[in-house]
């Protein structure tokens, strides 16, 4: 019995283990180290060799003899031996052990060893799987980031904008022939791999994510990454899924299957193209409701805030709560319980309970009045 409520208090995608990406570059970046240890074992030997020989012959085993014939080997070596370490009294057979040692070890050393480490260092990409391995590392710390799946022209719009706004995020690529390009594009963090996969997802940190876009030209990839997600991360308020689709059918189907929003890209643009049609654009406005709309600026931004039951702000006129003063922000409409919406309410407007409340201010304006309201609803369910 205790097994079984175990096993349901597990995780709900199974024991599957991330993907670590830094690891795997590790064991490459060991493999390439791994073809130096026959080229330095021979250097390693010879010296050795070198060295006992030489101290055999003149009898000697003293550190400074050591060191004195440890130098002499390595000139030996490099063929510029401008003076004989060693004693005058076997002047002969040092110098016929010197010209076997160098006729030996010339081939051995120099065109066998040093070679085959200048070519591992040449042709081993050590220097691309060191940046792949510190890429990977820095993406492990990761905290409330963003995961995008897929490479095109909508997911480079939003991580245009993702990065102005200085937030994080991961990209996922099924395609390698697209790495030029986002690396070129300056994407910090991304994966070439299937984003449909748990534990491709676990590896970018899914658990640890704010979020997930999708935006494949096939619904079907849409639709497995969305499943994948939601499996790992079931609850959609603390896990946000956006999607595309093609058709109005798929898009009911990604959201029963877990996306909290689907943006239908062809209907969207209709959309904006009509707004251009009944509403004559204007330089000004036009500008303002890029800024607000689509984040294209970060001055100004616009948001929704609700007034939970349990909220000390609850049944207050909008001049008692002062958010202008405490916040900086404007409330610029009030859309109350049963869906009706008050434009510009004048500050002897009351604030009922469940009613959400239109923001409009700077960011960091909006940000301290999602603090601001949620510090009243914390204050007073504690009391």
């Amino acid at each position: 019995m205790e097994k079984n409520h175990r096993r349901r208090k597990g995780k709900p995608y199974g024991n599957i283990k991330p993907k670590n990406y830094r690891a795997i570059y590790e064991e490459k970046f060991y493999d390439v180290l791994l073809q130096l240890r026959y080229p330095l074992m021979t250097i390693i030997f010879f010296t050795t060799l070198g060295i006992l020989m030489l101290m055999i012959i003149n009898q000697k085993s003293d550190g400074k003899s050591v060191l004195n014939y440890f130098f002499h080997t390595i000139i030996t070596f490099s063929t510029v031996g401008y003076t004989e370490g060693y004693d005058t009294e076997h002047l002969e057979i040092n110098r016929l052990f010197t010209s076997i040692f160098i006729i030996v070890t010339l081939p051995l050393v120099y065109m066998y060893g040093l070679v085959s480490i200048v070519n591992v260092f040449m042709n081993g990409n050590i220097e691309e799987i060191y940046r792949y391995w510190r890429m990977y590392k820095r993406m492990e710390k990761l905290n409330g980031h963003y995961i995008i799946c897929h490479f095109n022209e909508i997911t480079k719009e939003l991580m245009k904008q993702l990065k102005k706004r200085k937030v994080k995020f991961v990209l996922i690529e099924p395609n390698p022939d697209k790495e030029k390009e986002i690396r070129d594009f300056g994407v910090e963090f991304y994966v070439i791999d299937e984003p449909y996969k748990r534990d491709v997802l676990l590896g970018v940190g899914l658990e640890n994510a704010r979020g997930l876009v999708t935006a494949f030209e096939e619904n079907t990839q849409d639709i497995a990454v969305i499943v994948t997600a939601r499996l790992i991360r079931p609850d959609k308020e603390n896990f946000y899924i956006v999607a595309t689709a093609t058709n109005e059918e798929s898009a009911e189907k990604m959201k029963l299957l877990g996306a909290n929003e689907v943006i239908i890209p062809s209907f969207t643009v209709g959309r904006r193209i009509a707004s251009f049609i009944f509403h004559k654009p204007t330089p000004i406005l036009d500008r303002f409701l890029e800024r607000i709309a689509y984040g294209e600026k970060t001055d100004i931004d616009l948001i929704e805030v609700a007034i939970d039951k349990d909220s000390e702000l609850a049944n207050k006129k909008l001049k008692e709560i002062k958010l202008p003063q405490q916040t900086g922000t404007t409330v610029v409409a009030i859309v109350k319980n049963d869906g009706r919406m008050k434009i510009s309410p004048s500050g002897d407007t009351t604030v009922s309970e469940g009613d959400h409340l239109i923001l409009l201010g700077h960011p960091k304006a909006l940000k301290r009045a999602e603090e601001f309201i949620k510090k009243h609803q914390i204050e007073k369910t504690e009391v």
